[in-house]
């Protein structure tokens, strides 16, 4: 397959997780952060971080390996977010 095979994997997986992390309430990425991926971004004392932001700690928590597109196909599974075969 060479380089541009697993490019190419690896831009077919973006795209089907930001399909998937759209289907993702607030709840489930607060999950998400505590369960698989084992941390949660910094936030003030008292205060809330919107979807958004949660969405972009995500995002680069991906981009740095700590988590996989299996892993994160595996947690929305197990949440009742999607069926197991929602990418068939």
């Amino acid at each position: 397959m060479g380089l541009f095979g697993r490019a190419k994997q690896k831009d077919e997986n973006l795209e089907k997780l930001k399909i998937l992390f759209d289907r993702f309430e607030y709840p489930h990425l607060e999950k998400l952060c505590t369960d698989v991926i084992k941390q949660t971004p910094q936030v003030p004392q008292n205060e809330r971080l919107e979807r958004v932001e949660y969405l972009e700690f995500v995002w680069d928590q991906y981009k740095k390996g700590a988590f996989t597109f299996q892993q994160a196909m595996d947690f929305a599974v197990s949440q009742g977010i999607i069926q197991k075969d929602f990418f068939e």
